[in-house]
């Protein structure tokens, strides 16, 4: 998926994160200078971040089993589009920041299948294992299909014998972080806002297809 000179081109986006560009721009300059194809670059805007921002992030990510006893909001959709990915045999990245991100670019434009309801069958009975208090799944609302993506959730959680509820709302990050005492995503921007983290879809898929993981620090 990557070629061998990318890692020359994720050095350079690291060393320009560290000075403070912005990284959309970053992303396209380096982009642009090494003649990287779409794929490669998302990766580089998913996945790279300077040495801080990576340190920050991983204080914040827990052991999945600090979940026990707790009450844990999830971040529906970025969860749920990691594990189809990973049943779909689409690529994953272990990045910087220790979080496993997918680099399907979806989120806005996702339309439920049945690999959707195999993604939340397997995210649930991995869930239970680790005895959540309750879980709240949130979706945003301005995505088609949410309010029915919700629905199978809510009747899934009752199947899956887990406390909680789910809602299609107009901020999923928002209302994950308000209902958790630890929040489930690998979403940069809802890291920066949350205190405590769970990577859900990263720990699943470390469990269940470790040898499909591109670990970017070793590429």
């Amino acid at each position: 998926m990557l070629r061998k000179g990318f890692k020359d081109a994720a050095d350079d986006l690291r060393y320009l994160l560290s000075r403070g560009y912005n990284r959309e721009g970053a992303v396209s300059f380096v982009g642009d200078k090494h003649q990287l194809d779409r794929t490669e670059r998302l990766v580089l805007y998913r996945a790279v971040y300077d040495s801080k921002t990576a340190e920050d992030h991983c204080q914040k990510r827990l052991q999945i089993d600090a979940v026990a006893d707790k009450v844990l909001g999830v971040d529906g959709y970025n969860v749920i589009i990691t594990v189809e990915s990973m049943l779909m045999d689409k690529p994953l990245i272990i990045c910087d920041d220790g979080f496993v991100r997918d680099v399907s670019a979806v989120h806005g434009s996702h339309k439920p299948t049945g690999v959707t309801e195999d993604a939340l069958k397997t995210i649930l009975s991995f869930l239970r294992e680790y005895r959540p208090l309750r879980v709240g799944f949130f979706y945003d609302s301005q995505v088609s299909h949410s309010g029915e993506l919700a629905s199978v959730t809510r009747h899934l959680l009752k199947d899956h014998a887990i406390s909680g509820k789910t809602e299609a709302v107009k901020k999923a990050d928002t209302s994950a972080l308000k209902y958790g005492e630890i929040v489930a995503s690998s979403d940069a921007v809802l890291i920066e806002k949350a205190k405590k983290l769970v990577d859900l879809a990263g720990e699943l898929a470390k469990r269940s297809a470790q040898a499909r993981i591109v670990n970017l620090r070793e590429v």
